[in-house]
């Protein structure tokens, strides 16, 4: 395959987002599902075509002087395979569904006149090719560019209300916030080219102790504000101010998985770390799990609910990478694996609270049972989603747990029931909540907003958005298998 066409799978979104801007109504809904499905199939395309030839290598332009590689290669090998597929794949299902969300039957946010769209779904488009340069990135400089990108992106579209101060006040503390994270990243390239003369990720393994440990410390400061993690997690939930399409995207493809690839690549390329990086990495990681879980308890927003359930599986995702510095392979790749497993259920869990969202104008968990009478499909989906991302047979996330189970058994030593006691005190308890939580909103008599509404036969328009849920719950199934083929490579 023509390494070219990776050229090509970036830009598309970049100039995918100018007709987006500038069309309206009707025209404009329909690039907003073509034009993704089009990124989609060159990803497929680039992916599929590829594989047998990993790793692929392109540059966009160079400057010898700078760096050999160029200033701007890109590179498809497996991880970055893996994030491109979560990034196209949930990228097209949260902008097909945005074309009812962004609308006037939208009760909790009623658009009227497609206000504010044409921006929304060009920044949209923008942050989706912005996750494609982070996966295709190959090397550390252009991988800090793309990762501005996102934070622009993410500030915009959380801000997207701009009428509503907590909105601009949350998009404005995760542009902030997420942005901090980008000063240590600086700080990491300028060591590692200011010693080796490269932007290479490679060029880590090559450092010496001191500085080495240097670069690591800053990566991991800005993965952990990407991803939030602890005590940089604040404004996550904060972010759920946006459009709940946006949240999806945030949280199931986008920005917080960013951080996870960064740490990801970062030990994939360098090879070796100290065994205390390992340690260091994993107690944030075993902390923030713990901190997430405690603020389920005491969640009424369910976005704000979903919020604290990401900061804690980003968490498993952290704990994976961090395991193959204390010696388990199998962590890491379980890291990632969890990455991808995790994506498809959150955001079939974020698009369902859209869909109640739209038709109850309300997200509140104390106002809300007996769904299934008025919204069988979207409660079924919903529960669909508390039991994948809570890891129950056979749905996405049972099998990225499972891996990471067993590459903590691998430990050896004290390191195997640290992290054990923990891991499963998380499992555990977030599963029972995610229950109470979900028996709650679907079952039972149902509250005073949803008797309220009519059924599903009589609102025009619910095919669609519950025909993207059932694709959605279908990928909390079958997402393990189209991924676990790249996993197996890594």
């Amino acid at each position: 395959m023509n390494p070219d066409v990776m050229v090509w799978l970036l830009a598309s979104p970049f100039l995918g987002a100018i007709p987006l801007y500038l069309a309206r109504g009707r025209t404009q809904r329909a690039l907003a599902v073509a034009l993704p499905a089009a990124y989609l199939a060159i990803g497929v395309l680039a992916v599929a075509g590829g594989r047998a030839a990993f790793p692929l290598q392109a540059s966009v332009f160079s400057l010898p002087w700078l760096d050999d590689a160029g200033v701007f290669p890109l590179r498809l090998d497996a991880l970055s395979a893996i994030l491109l597929l979560v990034v196209l794949i949930v990228g097209l299902l949260v902008m097909a569904f945005s074309t009812r969300y962004m609308g006037p039957d939208n009760r909790e946010h009623p658009i009227h006149d497609g206000e504010g769209n044409h921006r929304y779904y060009a920044f949209l488009s923008l942050f989706i090719g912005s996750m494609i340069g982070v996966a295709l990135a190959g090397n550390l400089l252009a991988l800090f560019v793309f990762w501005e990108c996102t934070t622009l992106c993410s500030w915009v579209l959380i801000s997207h209300h701009v009428h509503q101060p907590l909105s601009v006040r949350a998009g404005f503390k995760a542009l902030v916030m997420t942005h901090l994270g980008g000063v240590f990243l600086v700080v990491a390239l300028a060591v590692v080219f200011g010693l080796t003369g490269t932007f290479s990720f490679a060029a880590i393994g090559r450092l010496a102790p001191t500085p080495q440990a240097i670069v690591f410390l800053c990566v991991l400061v800005a993965a952990s504000a990407k991803s939030a993690q602890v005590p940089l997690f604040t404004w996550l939930p904060d972010a759920m101010e946006a459009p709940t399409p946006v949240s999806a995207y945030l949280h199931a493809a986008a920005m917080v998985k960013a951080g996870v690839y960064l740490m990801a690549r970062v030990i994939l390329e360098a090879g070796t770390f100290p065994e205390w990086t390992g340690a260091l990495m994993a107690g944030l990681a075993l902390v923030t799990m713990m901190v997430g879980l405690v603020f389920y308890f005491f969640q009424d927003d369910l976005k704000r609910f979903l919020a604290f359930s990401t900061i804690a599986q980003l968490g498993y995702m952290m704990l994976g990478l961090s395991l193959f510095m204390l010696g388990s392979k199998t962590g890491y790749v379980a890291g990632v694996f969890h990455l991808a497993c995790h994506s498809v259920a959150k955001a079939l869990l974020f698009l369902c609270v859209g869909v109640m969202a739209m038709r109850l104008g309300v997200r509140s968990i104390s106002k809300i049972s007996g769904l299934y009478a008025r919204m069988p499909i979207a409660a079924t989906c919903f529960f669909i989603g508390v039991l994948a991302v809570t890891g129950i047979p056979p749905f996405s996330c049972f099998w990225s747990k499972l891996m990471l189970v067993v590459g903590i058994m691998e430990l050896k030593g004290p390191a195997m029931p640290l992290i054990a006691v923990p891991y499963y005190l998380e499992i555990v308890l977030g599963f029972f909540w995610f229950l109470k939580v979900g028996q709650r909103l679907l079952f039972g008599e149902p509250s005073e907003a949803v008797l309220a509404i009519e059924p599903d036969s009589a609102v025009a328009g619910t095919g669609f958005t519950n025909g993207i849920l059932v694709v959605l719950a279908a990928l909390t199934v079958l997402m393990p298998l189209i991924v676990y083929p790249l996993v197996r490579a890594l």
